[in-house]
C-alpha cells in the first residue's frame, strides 16, 4: 500500500512500498514514548517552585529560561550537565528530574513540563512490534511484581504519586491502554517481525523533507499472522527493541533441557503439578529471585554464584519478597527452608535424562523429562548429583540485533524515483511459484509467521548459533532463512549474482545468499565495538541525540539498548531523538 505524503511531491514508491520519515523498531514503553513525542506532543517548560529541593545547577539552569519554553529549542545537554543518577546518559537523567522532580528522595511532586500538541510538530512515523503495545512486559507471569513503583512506570503525559509494586500483567495492560488513550493506534503496526534494516540511496534529490527520495533505510519484514512481506523506506530509524531477546544458556549439551523465562516456567509447573523431583533454577539476580518464588510450591534447588549485589540493595521495608530470597542464598548449605535449598558456588556440568519418553509419547518436552543434573562446587570441586524435573537458567539476556547490517557499506539498495524493488521480491516470486506445487509450501508463510518467532528463540537456545556458545560456523542467524540447498533463500539479502544493484531485470535463478554470520550479537555497535552488546557493553550513541556512533547518520537507539533499564528514564532518550530530528528538520 501507498503512503501519503503530505506535500506536493510526485515522486511516488511501488504499492508494496511505504514512505515515513521515521522508522521505530520495537513496542515497548521506548517505542510508544518516542511514538508519543513524534506524534506532535511538544514538552513545554512549567514554572519551578521555589521550594522544590531540586538540583541547584539545575534549577538555576531552568530560571534562565521562560516559563512555557519548548524543551526541543533548548540545550538539553547543558542544561543536563552535571546530573547524576542511576542512569550513565545525562538527558535521561534530565528528564527524569523533570517528570519525577526529587523522585529519589522520597518527595512526590508534580511534573516541571506540561504536554502541548501542536500538529505542525508531527512526523511521520510507524512503529513496529512483534506483540501487543507494552513488549516484553506481556511476558511476565501475573504473580510477578514490578520492582519499580508505579510512579516510576508512567509513560507522558500521565503521572502518578503511588508507590505501590504492580503485578506485571497490571503494567501489561496499561501499556496497551496507552496507545487508544494517546491517540496513538495509527502510528503503530503490531504482530510483524523486522528482518532487515539497509542503506538505500537515491539517484535524484528529494524535492522536500517528504520526499520518498529522502529515505536512507529500507525496514523489511513480515506479518506474523498472514506472513505477507512489508517494506517502509525512511529518513531515520530507532531502534526501541529492548535487550532480552536472547536468553544467556548454559553449554550446548545442557541447553536443550533448560527453560529461560519465567513464563515457561510457569507453564512447566503447570504442565507438571505432581511431579515428585524438585526444581533447579540457575541464577542469582532479580528474575531468579522471581522464578524461586514461583517455584516453591514445589522444591527448589537454587544453584548460583555469588548473591547479586541488585538484590543487596533492595530494602527489606519494600522488598521484602526479594529480601528473603537473598537471606536464603546468603545462608547457603547451612539453611533450613521449606521446599528450598541453596548451592552457593555451584554450576552445572552435565545433564542427563533419567527415562527415555514415553512409547505413546516420543516427541515429549525435553526440558519436562526427569534429569540427571551432576553440580560442580567451585571452591572444593565435590560434583554433586540430583535428580530433577525442571531446570530454569536465569542467567541475564542479550539483544537480538540481526535484523542490523553489520557493515552499511555493503549491498546498498538504490532507491528509485517511482519504483523499488528490493530483493524480497525475487524471493517471493520462488514462493509463489511453489505454491502451486505442493500444499505444504502453499501453507509455508503461513507456518513460519506463527513459528518465526520460536525459530529465533531456538536458534540461541537449543542450536547456540550465538557467540554465547562460542559458534563460529558461520550459518546463517536470520530466523527466516530457510536454506534448502545453494540458490533458495529468504533472509532478505539476495542479491544478483552479475551486479551488486538491485533492479527490475534481475532473473529469478541468479541469486544467492549473503546472509551476514553471527551479526545478532550487535557486535560493531557497542561501546567497544569488539564485544557483542549486552548490559556491560550498550550500543554506543552521542550523549546529546542518540544516535548510534558506530553506523550511519539517522540510526538511533534508546531504552536498555543504551543502559536504560530502568522505565523511569526511557522519556529522556526519546526526548534526545525527537528534539534532534526537530532541529534538523525544522531549522533547516
Amino acid at each position: 500500500m501507498k503512503d501519503s505524503v503530505n506535500c506536493n511531491c510526485t515522486h511516488t514508491l511501488s504499492n508494496d512500498v511505504e514512505y515515513k520519515e521515521v522508522v521505530v523498531i520495537g513496542n515497548g514503553p521506548s517505542g510508544l514514548v518516542t511514538s508519543f513525542m513524534l506524534a506532535g506532543n511538544v514538552p513545554h517548560l512549567k514554572q519551578i517552585p521555589d521550594d522544590l529541593p531540586i538540583d541547584d545547577m539545575l534549577k538555576a539552569r531552568l530560571s534562565n529560561l521562560p516559563v512555557g519554553q519548548n524543551l526541543y529549542e533548548t540545550d538539553l545537554l547543558q542544561l543536563a550537565e552535571g546530573l547524576e543518577g542511576r542512569s550513565q546518559n545525562p538527558l535521561p537523567l534530565l528528564m527524569d528530574n523533570l517528570l519525577r522532580p526529587c523522585a529519589d528522595l522520597g518527595i512526590q511532586a508534580d511534573p516541571l513540563i506540561e504536554w502541548k500538541y501542536d500538529v505542525e510538530k508531527q512526523i511521520s512515523h510507524i512503529v513496529l512490534g512483534r506483540g501487543p503495545p507494552g513488549g516484553a512486559w506481556h511476558g511476565f507471569p501475573a504473580a510477578v511484581r514490578t520492582l519499580s513503583p508505579s510512579s516510576w512506570l508512567t509513560l507522558p503525559p500521565h503521572s502518578a504519586h503511588s508507590g505501590d509494586r504492580l503485578p506485571a500483567s497490571a503494567l501489561a495492560d496499561y501499556y496497551r491502554r496507552y496507545v487508544r488513550a494517546t491517540k496513538l493506534k495509527r502510528f503503530f503496526r503490531s504482530g510483524v517481525v523486522v528482518t532487515s534494516v539497509r542503506c538505500v540511496r537515491a539517484r535524484a534529490a528529494p524535492c522536500s523533507a517528504a520526499c520518498p527520495r529522502a529515505a536512507a533505510f529500507c525496514v523489511a519484514g513480515y506479518d506474523k499472522t498472514e506472513g505477507r512481506p512489508f517494506r517502509y523506506v525512511c529518513g531515520r530509524v530507532v531502534l526501541a527493541c529492548g535487550a532480552g531477546d536472547r536468553p544467556g544458556t548454559l553449554a550446548p549439551a545442557a541447553a536443550k533441557y533448560c527453560l529461560h523465562s519465567l513464563a515457561d516456567l510457569q507453564a512447566a509447573l503447570a504442565a507438571e503439578p505432581a511431579s515428585p523431583h524438585p526444581v533447579v533454577v540457575v541464577g542469582s539476580g532479580v528474575s531468579a529471585a522471581d522464578a524461586v518464588r514461583l517455584a516453591r510450591r514445589a522444591r527448589v534447588l537454587h544453584v548460583h554464584r555469588a548473591p547479586a549485589a541488585a538484590l543487596a540493595r533492595l530494602s527489606p521495608r519494600a522488598y521484602p519478597d526479594y529480601c528473603q530470597v537473598y537471606k536464603m542464598m546468603c545462608d547457603g548449605e547451612n539453611g533450613n527452608y521449606p521446599n528450598y535449598k541453596s548451592y552457593p558456588n555451584h554450576v552445572i556440568v552435565d545433564v542427563t535424562p533419567e527415562e527415555a519418553p514415553p512409547p505413546t509419547d516420543p516427541r515429549r518436552d525435553p526440558t519436562l523429562r526427569p534429569k540427571r543434573v551432576k553440580l560442580l562446587n567451585l571452591v572444593t570441586n565435590e560434583v554433586t548429583e540430583v535428580i530433577v524435573s525442571i531446570i530454569t537458567v536465569l542467567i541475564g539476556s542479550k539483544p537480538d540485533l540481526f535484523f542490523l547490517q553489520t557493515n552499511f557499506n555493503l549491498n546498498c539498495i538504490e532507491l528509485d524515483s517511482d519504483c523499488i524493488k528490493c530483493t524480497e521480491m525475487q524471493a517471493k516470486k520462488k514462493i509463489e511459484a511453489e505454491r502451486r506445487q505442493c500444499f505444504l509450501r502453499e501453507h509455508w508463510h503461513y507456518l513460519k509467521s506463527v513459528l518465526g518467532q520460536s525459530i529465533q528463540s531456538c536458534k540461541s537456545r537449543y542450536l547456540n548459533y550465538t557467540e554465547i556458545n562460542g559458534n563460529t560456523d558461520g550459518k546463517c542467524v536470520l530466523p527466516d532463512c530457510i536454506k534448502r540447498n545453494e540458490s533458495k533463500c529468504t533472509c532478505n539479502n539476495l542479491i544478483s549474482k552479475s551486479e551488486n544493484e538491485v533492479n527490475n531485470t534481475v532473473e529469478d535463478d541468479k541469486v544467492i545468499c549473503e546472509c551476514p554470520a553471527n551479526n545478532s550479537s550487535g557486535v560493531g555497535f557497542g561501546v567497544d565495538p569488539k564485544k557483542p552488546v549486552d548490559s556491560r557493553n550498550p550500543i554506543a550513541v552521542d550523549k546529546s541525540t542518540h544516535e548510534l556512533i558506530n553506523a550511519p547518520k539517522g540510526l538511533y537507539a534508546l531504552g536498555p539498548l543504551t543502559a536504560d533499564n530502568f522505565v523511569r528514564f526511557i522519556p529522556g532518550g526519546a526526548l534526545a531523538i525527537v528534539a534532534h530530528i526537530h532541529k534538523e528538520k525544522f531549522t533547516r
